[in-house]
């Protein structure tokens, strides 16, 4: 398994998490996530295109350690 495949596994079980979370939490959290989740659209697209084409592999990394730090963030504002 890629490394690529490991960071998708990985950011989609926060992305679930945060998903119910969010779903209870305030308008802000929501704005943050309707952001977030056109970001994980766009990963999801290159991280496809990273199976075809190794030059994808570095901006599909970046764009995937942007989405966790995210995440990251919204989960530490639902917790305040």
């Amino acid at each position: 398994m890629s490394k690529i495949d490991d960071l998708k596994k990985k950011l989609q079980r926060a992305r679930d998490e945060l998903k119910v979370q969010v779903e209870l939490g305030a308008m802000e959290a929501r704005d943050e996530w309707e952001k977030l989740e056109r970001e994980w659209d766009h990963f999801e697209a290159k991280a496809g295109l990273e199976k075809s084409a190794e030059n994808v592999s570095a901006a599909v990394q970046a764009l995937g350690d942007e989405l966790h730090a995210g995440y990251q963030r919204l989960k530490n504002a639902l917790k305040s």
